[in-house]
């Protein structure tokens, strides 16, 4: 069915306008920021002079300890995001490409822990953590989100190996391949696209993971970086919205810098399978 003009147009202007919607409080977060510590700032303020320095005040209160939360949500996503696409890998394998006893009860299971609100484990967690000595620790955090991780992660993975051609199985086993060969050697290097979209995913549902952080996390040396936004829209600078914007864009650059590098590569890969196709 042909789209007239007037249907495109009409479409190009509602898109506009979402993308309008969801770029302006980015934009007038960034103008705030960059206008001086004592001018007065709302929606749009474009600097009048531009200034790094509520970034510099930012970043040198040791009282908000934003690098050192920084530091600490890059531990936390190294540990978590690598095990948990390493997991997802194999339970994606597992159900997406075998058929054994239980695997569909199983496999429902996971999909049970996509509809369980996430906020209704939190409780549980800390009295478990806490009879096991390990509250205020980084383990505290990396447990819970690898488990967290995992439904999402394996329902993703097996919704790619189900769509892998039957043929390629075929022509491993032929060649005398194992499951194990087959999937290091087969499929990983051709699932690099939902893999990256996994990982970037994963990074930013880790990095963003406020509520936990501030459950689980008591010593401000192992602050997360989210919970040290807290800082900053308290009473002592509530007020001042250039360190709060200076802050929240300071928390939120690692998950842009890790999701532009990825979602190149993630597209390189879409575009070099669509080349080879």
């Amino acid at each position: 069915m042909m789209i007239s003009r007037r249907e495109q147009a009409l479409s190009y202007v509602v898109l506009y306008l979402f993308a309008l919607f969801a770029i302006y409080p980015f934009v007038s977060t960034v103008l705030v920021a960059f206008n001086g510590p004592n001018v007065p700032v709302s929606g749009l303020a474009w600097p009048a002079h531009w200034t790094f320095q509520s970034f510099i005040s930012t970043w040198s209160n040791s009282n908000a300890g934003i690098g050192r939360s920084l530091l600490n949500s890059c531990i936390l996503a190294g540990a978590v995001v690598p095990v948990s696409v390493l997991f997802s890998i194999f339970t994606g394998y597992a159900f997406g490409t075998m058929r054994f006893r239980g695997s569909k009860m199983i496999f429902g299971l996971f999909l049970l822990g996509l509809m369980f609100p996430y906020e209704a484990t939190i409780i549980p967690l800390y009295f478990e953590f806490r009879k096991l000595n390990l509250l205020d620790t980084y383990w505290s955090m990396i447990l819970p989100d690898i488990g967290g991780s995992m439904a999402f992660g394996t329902f993703w993975m097996s919704s790619f190996f189900r769509g892998f051609p039957r043929e390629l199985f075929e022509s491993a086993r032929t060649d005398g391949a194992n499951r194990w060969q087959t999937l290091w050697r087969i499929i990983v290097p051709t699932a690099r696209s939902p893999i990256f979209a996994l990982a970037v995913i994963l990074f930013i549902w880790t990095w963003n993971n406020l509520l936990l952080a501030i459950v689980m996390i008591e010593s401000p040396s192992r602050e997360m970086a989210p919970a040290a936004l807290n800082f900053f829209v308290g009473a002592q600078y509530g007020s001042n919205y250039q360190f709060t914007c200076a802050a929240a864009i300071i928390v939120a650059l690692p998950v842009m810098v890790i999701y532009y590098v990825l979602q190149r590569r993630y597209g390189a890969d879409v575009l070099a399978g669509a080349l080879k196709g």
